[in-house]
């Protein structure tokens, strides 16, 4: 193996974060998230108790306005992130994208860096899977490794 950190020993928690992602995104598309009212009543719970942070208000009060879209969003990215992560597809793509989305779910909540709340700690081991893609080991991204840009596998 030629990687600088051997990426085995990141693999259990690549496939332990993508089944969480993978459990949440399947629970919310079995719990009507598609419809948008569970996130509607989340993001409205959040907003009364004024937990967002000042900066990422707007982006709270965007996805209250339009639960539908949003709520389809954070189940299928979920599911897709989750089943990257396990399978090892385009993890630096998948990773960043989590990132991303689990962050929003911080900034959103106003989590802290006390528990509860996990979506701080998953972004943080998301960026970690952007800088060392643990897809090349046991994932299909070692086979794609030579066929695709060094920042996609």
């Amino acid at each position: 193996m030629t990687e600088r950190f051997p990426l085995a020993y990141i693999f259990p928690l690549r496939i332990l974060c993508g089944v969480i992602l993978l459990l949440e995104g399947w629970s919310k598309l079995q719990g009507d998230w598609l419809h948008g009212t569970p996130l509607a009543t989340s993001l409205g719970n959040w907003l009364a108790a004024n937990k967002p942070y000042g900066f990422f208000l707007p982006m709270v009060r965007l996805a209250y306005a339009h639960p539908k879209i949003f709520g389809s969003l954070v189940t299928i990215g979920e599911l897709a992130v989750g089943l990257s992560l396990i399978l090892g597809v385009l993890t630096r793509i998948g990773a960043a994208l989590g990132a991303l989305m689990l962050f929003s779910f911080a900034l959103g909540s106003g989590q802290g860096l006390v528990p509860p709340g996990n979506a701080l700690l998953m972004g943080a081991i998301c960026v970690l899977f952007v800088v060392a893609p643990p897809g090349r080991f046991l994932g299909v991204d070692s086979a794609l490794r030579n066929r695709l840009p060094r920042w996609m596998v």
